[in-house]
């Protein structure tokens, strides 16, 4: 027995040192390409580029690398750099259908509309089927102005998906465009017949209404697609616009209030509050908010010209003075410019300069009287239309009272794209949340969640093996250069010990933390094991390998070309199982771990055993009643049980606690409109 004792640890030893001396080897890149795109499915794009950069320098004439990298740096907003590899990907292997799709969207981002549809009609040719290419193929012909090969496309579109609601939603927009209203109104009905709490094609109802001057129906639309998706800015701004159409200015302003809360940003939203600050005369106000558009925009001399209007209502000549002779600079026609300004100089005792201007008033005069008489010059821009909106590229300075709408805001669609946020999100309504992990980062910005504490997980991070403070949540990080650079070097400094202390479980377990945060989830979940082997009594080692081998079990699920990954040697329903019973020990090392109840509750709800979902769900609440996931998780375990009243209790106690996308849920399942 002592024999076999002695020969494993020599085992172990043995393979710590082999896994020091590959370090140096060269690269194996089907490994590294497995690595690199479970890092590009977890959305941490800037060390999946990492990876694939090592295996474009390794093996040059492999296409798959400058593919994969390309989808990385479209997600990034490096649309120039996605199009560069995806050209170095379409020279190595041109056969590819989803090169000219990424290629696509990236040339779409850069404005080459034009480039983009051929891209387009190059991977139909090859996948005529494709919806997501003529999707985006639809949108750039219509873009383009080519609504007759919109509508031929988005026809056949919706021949091989005919329940696709975004292709009716677009067919809704080409037909309003080619004067058919009737069948506009028709697509856009039917889109939402079909799905009902699709916020976006609710929204797109809601424009189509404002369209048609129904401003009551429209806003009816606008607050549906809020309560859908609360946190979506350019909701309110699109409802704000319609509150405004009806005369309600508050509640204009309240949604303007709500849109820049969510999207700080928001250069439309702070133009549009400025607007309807000053109409009610909350001059101080609607100059800040002026402020901040001209601070991002330099050239709007729109928002320019409506500060100088604020400034002199307020009694900052010099501040109106120059910001009118801003604009008068630009529009040398634009009369009311020149009748402004003179007043302002006239009020500052620059009569020589109020008397120029008021001359260019008086020859203008002149002209417009000649015009009368049948001597017509060319007309100026000084007469504004009558409607209450501009496009945001309409920079005529006659328009300067508008408010501004988006130029996209008719095309609610959006460009679509398999590839940017994670694959197991498309088209699914309601999924469990994931699993509690461990990890060394925080995600930042979460002001609404609580950050969980565990004792036990405080005390595992005060062992030196680990390179930090430890935290529990179950968000997804990507991580930034730097924290890249302190997980590679944290696993060198960790082989290193091991080499010193062969027979250290914790220093295993914390490599495997950082091989996780890494993506590397075989070489994790390998030093799991081998820390199980070494000392049983460790829970952190049964609960690391549960959250690892369910990373690899979505990976599995997700492709299938993810053979070479199933090293581990565990089809999905073993794999399951696997990580069921490494919960069940920690749950029996540590029987207080909320943590590890919720993990299992959600593992059992996955494999549809869902009186063990409930009972481990409800143990965790137990033990932490303010763990909104373990609620939010029980309550569709229980939509599923068909127990309705039960899964609405525990979606609004969910919503309580922070997780607002419970709100939505209990729209659906609630039977009201």
């Amino acid at each position: 027995m002592a024999g076999r004792y002695i020969v494993r640890r020599l085992s172990i030893l043995l393979v710590t040192i082999l896994t020091t001396l590959c370090v140096s080897a060269q690269i194996n890149t089907d490994r590294m390409m497995v690595v690199g795109r479970n890092a590009l499915y977890f959305e941490d794009y800037v060390l999946s580029i990492q990876y694939f950069n090592q295996i474009a320098n390794a093996k040059p004439y492999m296409y798959e690398p400058y593919f994969y990298r390309a989808i990385a740096k479209l997600s990034l907003e490096d649309y120039r750099g996605a199009e560069e590899d995806c050209n170095s990907s379409i020279e190595r292997n041109p056969f590819v259908v989803d090169s000219y799709q990424i290629r696509g969207l990236a040339k779409i981002y850069q404005g080459k509309y034009d480039q983009a549809i051929e891209d387009y009609y190059k991977g139909l040719s090859m996948d005529p089927e494709n919806r997501t290419l003529r999707h985006n193929l639809v949108l750039c012909l219509m873009h383009q102005d080519y609504m007759d090969e919109a509508r031929a496309s988005a026809d056949t579109l919706l021949r091989y998906s005919p329940r696709y609601t975004p292709a009716m939603s677009m067919m809704s927009e080409i037909c309003f465009e080619l004067s058919d209203t009737a069948s506009a109104t028709e697509w856009i009905l039917k889109a939402n017949e079909i799905d009902q709490y699709d916020a976006s094609l609710r929204n797109s109802k809601a424009i189509h209404f404002v369209r048609l001057g129904k401003y009551e129906e429209a806003e009816a639309d606008a607050e549906m697609a809020i309560y859908l998706e609360p946190n979506n800015s350019s909701f309110y701004i699109n409802r704000a616009m319609i509150r405004y159409h009806r005369n309600n200015l508050r509640g204009a302003l309240s949604d303007y209030d709500v849109a820049l809360q969510i999207d700080p940003n928001s250069v439309i939203g702070y133009y549009n509050r400025g607007i309807l600050r000053a109409q009610i005369g909350d001059d101080n106000n609607a100059i800040t908010d002026f402020d901040f558009v001209i601070e991002r925009e330099p050239d709007n001399l729109l928002a320019v010209f409506n500060r100088g209007l604020l400034r002199e209502a307020t009694g900052d000549l010099l501040g109106a003075e120059k910001d009118y002779s801003a604009v008068l600079l630009e529009y040398p026609q634009f009369i009311q410019g020149y009748q402004l300004r003179a007043s302002v100089r006239e009020r500052l005792g620059d009569y020589k300069g109020a008397d120029q201007d008021n001359l260019v008033v008086l020859r203008d005069q002149n002209r417009r009287f000649n015009a009368l008489n049948g001597n017509a010059e060319q007309q100026d821009d000084n007469d504004e239309d009558s409607t209450k909106t501009r496009k945001e590229s309409d920079r005529n300075v006659r328009n300067y009272r508008k408010l501004v709408v988006a130029d996209n805001l008719e095309n609610a669609t959006g460009f679509s794209s398999e590839y940017r946020g994670k694959v197991q999100n498309r088209n699914i309504d309601v999924q469990y949340l994931p699993l509690f992990q461990l990890t060394y980062f925080y995600a930042a910005g979460m002001v609404d969640r609580m950050m969980y504490f565990s004792a036990d997980v405080e005390e595992l991070g005060k062992n030196s093996a680990f390179a930090g403070n430890l935290y529990i949540n179950n968000d997804d990080i990507s991580l930034n250069k730097a924290q890249i650079e302190l997980l590679f070097k944290e696993v060198e400094r960790l082989t290193r010990c091991m080499l010193e202390e062969p027979e250290n479980a914790v220093y295993l377990l914390a490599r495997a933390l950082s091989y996780s945060m890494l993506q590397d989830y075989v070489s994790a979940e390998s030093d799991c094991s081998k820390a199980v082997l070494l000392d049983e009594s460790l829970w952190v080692s049964y609960f690391f390998r549960a959250i690892i081998n369910e990373k690899i079990s979505q990976l599995n699920a997700n492709e299938q070309k993810y053979d070479n990954l199933v090293g581990v040697g565990m089809s999905e329903g073993m794999n399951n199982r696997q990580i069921i019973n490494d919960l069940t020990h920690v749950i029996e090392l540590k029987p207080d771990m909320a943590y590890a109840y919720y993990n299992r509750g959600t593992m059992y709800a996955r494999t549809n055993d869902y009186p063990a979902a409930v009972v481990d769900f409800t143990k965790a609440i137990e033990l932490n009643d303010e763990m909104a996931e373990a609620y939010y998780n029980r309550a569709l375990v229980y939509v599923f049980q068909d127990r309705i009243d039960e899964a609405i209790k525990d979606l609004s106690k969910a919503g309580e606690l922070g997780l607002y996308q419970a709100y939505n849920i209990i729209k659906r399942f609630s039977h009201t409109d």
